[in-house]
């Protein structure tokens, strides 16, 4: 080994100034190449690789906050708003329609003027002939709730419960076609106001006829308090 370097070194001796720069030159090079591929390209490299993971975590970190941001305004607006609001309107319009019905109930004849309206008109014709006159059992509609004029003394109002019921009258009477007649006629010219729910007529032996006749008004109790 020690021959082959005295060899080398000999021969270096024997280069010329320009050849020895050429030479010291090159393997300065090739140290710094080498020197650059072991130790800087990594680290380079290394910082590349972290700027690029840094710039990913900062790009996450912003979505995160834009994420939050909105969550802040969804939490600042009241979820239930909506629904309160319909919630309101439906109330209200619930409570139009209670006082339409209410207005509407008290225009209409009372269950207990009912038959007497039917015989009141009947006893003005002497041809006809009343066969039967009955109340029916009164029939639920629904219920709504009315707020009342007293309140507890927490000031909460109290609530309620108002039933409304259809209550039917039937009337079956017997005579000639044009005093039936004459007799609805009556009936539809009274200045009340009542409904009507069913209404059959039938020849038994001409000229007499039958006639079943129900009618009804609407109360808010069950009871009917009449004939």
């Amino acid at each position: 080994m020690m021959r082959y370097l005295n060899l080398l070194s000999e021969k270096y001796q024997a280069l010329s100034v320009r050849e020895k720069w050429l030479i010291a030159i090159g393997v300065s090079a090739s140290l710094i190449m080498l020197i650059q591929t072991l130790f800087i390209a990594p680290v380079v490299e290394e910082a590349n690789r972290k700027e690029r993971q840094l710039s990913t975590e900062q790009q996450k970190i912003q979505r995160q906050k834009s994420d939050i941001d909105i969550l802040k305004l969804r939490l600042k607006v009241d979820p239930d708003k909506e629904i309160d609001e319909k919630l309101a309107r439906l109330s209200e319009h619930s409570l139009e329609l209670s006082q339409q019905l209410a207005e509407l109930i008290d225009s209409l004849i009372t269950p207990q003027q009912m038959t007497d309206l039917l015989e009141t008109v009947l006893g003005s014709s002497s041809k006809l002939k009343l066969e039967a006159l009955e109340s029916l059992p009164a029939e639920a509609v629904f219920a709504t709730k009315q707020e009342s004029a007293q309140q507890q003394d927490n000031d909460e109002s109290q609530q309620a419960v108002i039933g409304y019921y259809i209550h039917p009258v039937r009337i079956e009477l017997t005579g000639r076609y044009f005093d039936i007649q004459d007799y609805l006629k009556k009936l539809e010219a009274m200045p009340v106001k009542y409904y009507w729910r069913s209404f059959q007529y039938q020849v038994e032996t001409y000229p007499e006829a039958r006639l079943v006749l129900e009618v009804y008004t609407l109360g808010t109790r069950q009871e009917f308090i009449g004939g």
